[in-house]
Parts: C-alpha cells; structure tokens; sequence
C-alpha cells in the first residue's frame, strides 16, 4: 500500500534534513507500507528546494517535489498534495517538526480500522499565550457561527483517505479552509491528542496578517450568521430610533414637553445610524469580495514544474535535470 505524506514547505531549509532523517527512522518501522513524501514549494527563498533535491530515495520512501510559480499560501499548497499525490491514504504534516512523524504509526492504525480521516488534536502549545487564546478563540467562535462545526484544537496535521482528498481537491472555492472542508464531507472520523512542540529551528513564515485572513475567510466563507448579525444590527439601530423619536412625539403632544436644546440626541443617534451602516456595509463587503474572486474562476495556484528522487538519480536526457513529464512549459494548476 502506497502512502503520500503531503509537506508544504516555505523557507525550511534548516528543516529539512532532519525532518527527513526522522521520516526514514518512522517509515522504517513500517515496512508493510511504501511511502512517498510530496513536498509543495510554496516560493521558497532560503535554498529548501536545493535541500530537498539533494535528500537521497532509501527503501520504501521516496520523494516528489512540486514547486509553484509564486507563493501562493499555505491552503492551496495542501490542495496542491491532494492534486498530485498517488497514495491510499495521505498524511498532512508541517515541515517545522511542530507536527511529529512519529504520529504517522497511530494514524495508520486508525487508517485500517476504517476511519476515512484521522486529524490531531494539540493538547499542548509552545506559542505565546495571546496566540493561544487567539486560536482557542477562533474554533470557539467559528463553531459558534459554522453551518458544520470543527472539532476544537486541530489543525492539518492529519490523515485522510484518496476519497476524501479528492472530494477535497474538487471543490471549487478560492477561498479554502481545509480544516472546515474536511469536516464538511463527513464519512468516519477521530481524532488523536499529541503535544505540540516548537519550532526545530527557523522562523515562522505565517504572518499574523495571514493568520488573520485565513480566520475570516474561515468565518465568512463557513457561515451565514455575520449577515445575519449585521441585519439584526440595523434592526436595533432602527428600533433605538424609533423608541427615541416615539418618547419625543408623546412628550411633546401630551406633557407639552419640547426637546432639550443642543445636538446631542442628533449626534448620537448619527453615530448609531452611521456606525451600524458602516458595519453592515463592511460584513456584505466580505462576501460580495468573495464572489468576485470566486467568480474570475482564477486557478488556485500555478505550477512551475515538478521533480522526483527517481527522476533525478535516473537522468531521462532533459539537460536540466527536472523530469521529463513536467517540462518548463507546463503550469498545470487546480481550480
């Protein structure tokens, strides 16, 4: 049986020999299996492309290199794997070694039991405590506002079927959240605890700008319930104003009361009115933005070429070296 462990790489170079040294000493263990290790360039900048190349084909574990054209995030780059993988079952893994290979054992067993995705739950984090809120917060939030709720704490660190990968890779949204559509197909699921440990070395390549942006695409490409909030939003604005202008009405007409001079009932329910718009505009801004880039039907990401251990312990005349079934013309891609 042939297993694909899918590695998105982003400036690892320091990375990537010892994750492969410790792939080779879990996958030795494993000799019922074959596997093939597919890592995704995701632009690159450090040398990790060189570094993977020069990684040498041991036993039953070899290796695919698919590198984009540009860096197209992190999310695409797994859907890129689930593209070009040729396993019955695939695993997702980190190349920063915060996700073990040592897992990989547990995730087969649950593999043959019969369950169609195995995912990780972090038990423990070694990241600062505001991030650790703010990753605690969003699951928290996102399964309070979600169609089809997550499960608390994981990430894509997990296991998952060739059926369950290509219904994945078939969806057509730009906007992927891989966690949310891995949940979404259903089929038989568990999950397993781990301790998540630190970096091995390196720095991190996930901005918090891009933590941010993959969080509302989570939000709002998961769930009506924004819109929805913004509408009861201007609801309540609206009955604010009304209750305020009824009050007005009654005091004047039976107590013969007139209005306090000044603006400050005209400044704060123009505030309220204005604000409540502005929020209303902004949360249909986020679909409508959406849309438009769903509807440019752009390709998710662009490859550049491809490149295998075999192809290049075994030479097939191409003067570059690069395997002769992805010449420099190709930039096959996934929409």
């Amino acid at each position: 049986m042939l297993v694909s462990i899918v590695i998105p790489v982003l400036n690892e170079a320091e990375n990537i020999a010892v994750l492969w040294s410790r792939l080779q000493q879990v996958t030795a263990g494993l000799p019922e299996y074959r596997f093939e290790v597919v890592f995704v360039d995701d632009g690159s900048q450090d040398g990790t492309v060189e570094e993977i190349e020069r990684l040498p084909r041991c036993g039953t574990l070899s290796w695919k290199l698919v590198k984009f054209s540009r860096n197209f995030g992190h999310q695409a780059a797994i859907s890129a794997g689930m593209q070009y993988a040729s396993g019955e079952a695939l695993i997702f893994l980190d190349a920063d070694l915060q996700d073990p290979p040592e897992l990989l054992p547990q995730f087969l067993e649950k593999y043959r039991e019969g369950y169609d995705v195995v995912y990780g739950i972090r038990r423990n984090r070694k990241e600062p405590l505001w991030l650790r809120f703010c990753f605690g917060a969003f699951y928290r939030i996102f399964n309070l506002i979600a169609d089809r709720p997550i499960p608390l704490d994981v990430g894509d660190f997990s296991l998952v079927s060739q059926r369950v990968a290509r219904l994945i890779a078939s969806m057509p949204e730009h906007d992927r959240l891989i966690r949310g559509m891995r949940s979404w197909v259903g089929f038989r699921q568990i999950g397993i605890p781990y301790d998540r440990p630190e970096r091995h070395a390196g720095q991190t390549s996930y901005s918090l700008g891009r933590r941010i942006s993959g969080a509302l695409d989570g939000l709002f490409g998961y769930s009506k319930v924004p819109i929805r909030i913004a509408l009861f939003t201007g609801l309540l604005v609206c009955a604010i104003g009304g209750t305020y202008l009824s009050k007005a009405l009654i005091s004047s007409l039976l107590f013969g009361k007139t209005a306090e001079a000044g603006w400050t009932s005209v400044v704060t329910l123009g505030f309220m009115l204005g604000g409540a718009n502005l929020v209303a505009i902004a949360i249909v801004g986020e679909y409508v933005c959406r849309i438009y880039f769903q509807t440019k039907n752009r390709p998710i990401f662009v490859v550049d070429r491809i490149e295998t251990s075999q192809s290049l312990a075994e030479p097939t005349g191409s003067p570059d070296g690069r395997s002769s079934g992805a010449p420099d013309s190709e930039a096959r891609s996934l929409r």
